[in-house]
């Protein structure tokens, strides 16, 4: 089979996919950008720019299916290139903006709702590529927006961005690297090379406390690798990108060089199976194959999931989000499903993830695609969303989440109309106005700034948030009319 070849090399979308994304975005025409009622577009790039919060330029996510049947929850996107600033980003399924947390010379990855100590919280990494590596801290928010950790990997190892679980009894399980000399000779190496092999770290929450650790070196063979070229001065053989707890509470680690995925016992760190690539302990069904994967994780009842990125170098014609069915007994996976976007055909070179919703339904980030789709049973496509041009977020997830900020509303006043807006309110339904102290109107919220006109005899106003069954939530400071 022939495969379309990509214009860049190799080396230059793993340094991408690594991070590499995480320089200044580059601003680019979006085609087809339909802005949401309260964006405007910055010389028509699909950016977000608002009266009441000028800090923050997120790029506009544009909708383009819709339909009965998703999953409850918003939807958590981390914009790393294209158009606006970097960040971590919730919109809702109209595509409006909900929460936007910005960063400055550095990415988001992983963005996502976890559990600590029985409540929701909101976890992401947050840093830059070094040599290709991910260098970087993981962060904890609360409810409220308000930071309750944040830290790095232990043992003067760096924070990689690839991955960030809070385990059932409320550590985190965090991805990090290593380079070793190594006789890469095997490989068609130098005797005297260097290898990149990598780490997990259980860590206590908050203080960041070595608890546990394992390397692949020390597990899984250099030999293992899928790479075909030749190493270079520091040879990326395993490419670690996802770790999880499995049911069975032993932990299941992916590695996009081997083409496999590892089950890892959590006390001993022996490799209990590998699924997929040279060694596999399963043999693997019509269609259950994969290449350069992201994200497998094993859930109940033996299903896997899988990004099967089938690149790069490509190896099929376009990327899948997969499910599996693992039969441990008879070692032997059989696909249940294969998940792909349409009508565009979308090759993923890297990054991506695909989430198994309680529902049944399977939500996707195309990781280097601009797309987030969410999946039905039977396959069809109910939820498919677009970053501006060549946007682009690590993985993307759908979550319950319930936000109310820890600050008041924003109000700004221009000429007689006042802006309003709170970042991260997701049950403000409403903004009641107060004029000279007194309420004149109360104006249903139309995405993430709403606009309330003044009377000609206001002298003083604020705006009051109500949700949805006409509580106050919160109010703005009082401002002059002048």
């Amino acid at each position: 089979m022939q495969h379309r070849r990509d214009h860049l090399t190799r080396r230059d979308l793993l340094a991408r996919g690594a991070g590499l994304l995480l320089a200044a975005p580059t601003v680019r025409a979006a085609e087809g950008v339909l802005t949401a009622p309260d964006a405007l577009a910055a010389n028509g790039v699909g950016v977000r720019r608002f009266v009441s919060r000028p800090d923050l330029r997120p790029p506009v996510v544009t909708v383009l299916q819709r339909r009965n049947g998703s999953a409850p929850g918003l939807v958590f996107v981390s914009p790393s290139s294209g158009p606006g600033q970097n960040g971590a980003m919730i919109i809702n399924d109209a595509g409006e903006l909900l929460w936007f947390h910005p960063v400055r010379h550095k990415a988001v990855t992983d963005f996502k709702v976890q559990k600590l100590h029985g409540k929701l919280v909101l976890t992401w990494w947050e840093g830059k590529s070094i040599k290709g590596l991910g260098v970087g801290e993981w962060v904890v928010l609360d409810t409220t927006y308000r930071e309750l950790a944040r830290f790095s990997a232990a043992r003067g190892l760096h924070g990689d961005l690839h991955e960030f679980v809070i385990t059932p009894w409320n550590t985190a399980l965090v991805t990090s690297n290593e380079v070793r000399p190594w006789d890469l000779r095997p490989v068609g190496g130098s005797p005297r090379g260097l290898v990149v092999g990598g780490v997990v770290q259980e860590l206590a929450l908050p203080s960041g406390r070595l608890l546990w650790e394992w390397h692949s070196l020390d597990h899984v063979a250099v030999g293992e690798t899928a790479v075909n070229a030749r190493p270079g001065p520091r040879f990326d053989y395993f490419h670690i990108n996802s770790n999880d707890v499995a049911p069975d509470g032993h932990l299941i680690v992916s590695a996009r060089n081997t083409w496999a995925a590892y089950k890892i016992d959590r006390h001993s760190g022996r490799v209990l199976w590998r699924l997929g690539g040279k060694r596999s302990d399963f043999t693997l069904g019509r269609g259950a194959r994969f290449e350069w994967q992201h994200d497998v994780r094993e859930h109940a009842h033996g299903l896997v999931t899988v990004f099967d990125n089938a690149a790069t170098p490509p190896e099929e014609p376009q990327s899948r989000a997969l499910l599996l069915r693992l039969d441990t007994k008879r070692r032997h996976v059989s696909l249940l499903r294969a998940y792909t976007h349409r009508p565009e055909r979308v090759l993923s070179h890297f990054l991506g993830n695909a989430q198994l919703l309680d529902n049944g339904n399977v939500f996707v980030g195309w990781g280097g695609s601009p797309y987030v789709t969410e999946f039905d049973h039977a396959g069809g496509i109910i939820f498919d969303a677009r970053l501006p041009g060549a946007g682009e977020s690590y993985r993307a997830f759908r979550s319950p989440w319930t936000g109310r900020p820890a600050d008041r509303p924003r109000a700004v006043i221009r000429g007689r109309t006042l802006h309003a807006s709170w970042n991260g309110a997701t049950a403000l339904a409403s903004w009641q106005l107060r004029e000279n102290g007194r309420p004149t109107r109360t104006q249903r919220r139309t995405g993430f700034e709403t606009t309330l006109p003044i009377s000609l005899k206001t002298t003083t106003a604020d705006v009051v948030a109500i949700d949805a069954a006409g509580a106050s939530l919160g109010a703005s400071r009082t401002l002059r009319v002048v």
